[in-house]
């Protein structure tokens, strides 16, 4: 995970990156910070269901405003979250990826033979290519 701090902004930007693929989240503080809470944005997702990144988020700005966390243990939690979330997953034996280039998405689709699982998307290209 990398994090970058924009001043005039008044952001924390942290960026997660997994096969060549990264996603960010921005953590912007008010100017009446710490009397209004921070606003927690998405950069960029992928790979994440629309609903537990937007949990993900949810929980993200409760512990930030709530329970008095710091901004550093809340990209770590959110980083374990990201962890959590692709450590299980093996790489696609098509494109050799476990993120796919074009539509973002993980490998679903299981072999019923090999029991390996790949994208959608390259087994389509492979069926037509064969």
């Amino acid at each position: 995970m990398q994090i970058r701090v924009r001043l005039s902004a008044r952001e924390v930007v942290a960026t997660y990156t997994i096969s060549d693929v990264s996603m960010e989240l921005i953590v912007a503080l008010t100017p009446s910070h710490p009397l209004s809470p921070v606003k927690v944005e998405c950069g960029r997702r992928v790979g994440v269901p629309q609903a537990q990144w937007r949990n993900w988020m949810l929980q993200l700005t409760t512990f930030l405003s709530h329970q008095n966390g710091t901004i550093l243990d809340g990209l770590v939690l959110w980083k374990d979250n990201l962890d959590k979330k692709f450590s299980g997953l093996d790489d696609c034996m098509i494109c050799f990826s476990v993120i796919h280039g074009s539509n973002c998405s993980i490998p679903t689709l299981q072999c019923k033979t090999c029991k390996k699982k790949f994208h959608s998307a390259c087994l389509v290209r492979y069926s037509v290519g064969a």
